[in-house]
């Protein structure tokens, strides 16, 4: 799965966004390009944009090495843009499991705008044009 991040320094957001096949290598992919990025700090926030995943082949078993890590503090928002109801479960069984370990903040959402509402940040990420039109469309 390709997939990108930019981080806003301003407002301590993770913009994320991902397209193509799904994989668990991707998504451990995603967590070692953040965890290695010097300019993140665990205390963002961070909006996860799915809506151009085409295939899903993440195992139960990712999720709970996921659900386990700490990468984010634990009053981190996370919220991610969900269109395929497979990864809406898997958001929900990833917030589970973060939950179990005193982290919840996280949540599936249907569209950007609750996503970004949630979150109180203004959507200045940089690659949001192309699926804020399909979105409106």
């Amino acid at each position: 799965m390709p997939h990108e991040l930019q981080l806003d320094e301003t407002q301590r957001v993770v913009w994320s966004r991902c397209w193509g096949v799904l994989t668990d290598d991707d998504l451990a992919s995603h967590q070692e390009l953040l965890r290695g990025d010097p300019r993140f700090a665990n205390d963002y926030h961070q909006l996860v944009d799915t809506r151009e995943v085409t295939e899903v082949h993440v195992s139960a078993r990712m999720i709970l090495q996921l659900g386990q890590s700490r990468l984010f503090a634990p009053h981190s928002k996370r919220a991610y843009v969900v269109t395929r109801d497979v990864l809406f479960g898997l958001v929900r069984m990833y917030g589970l499991y973060q939950e179990l370990r005193g982290r919840a903040e996280i949540r599936a959402f249907r569209t950007r705008a609750e996503a970004v509402a949630w979150l109180g940040v203004d959507d200045a990420c940089p690659f949001t044009a192309a699926t804020t039109e399909r979105e409106s469309t």
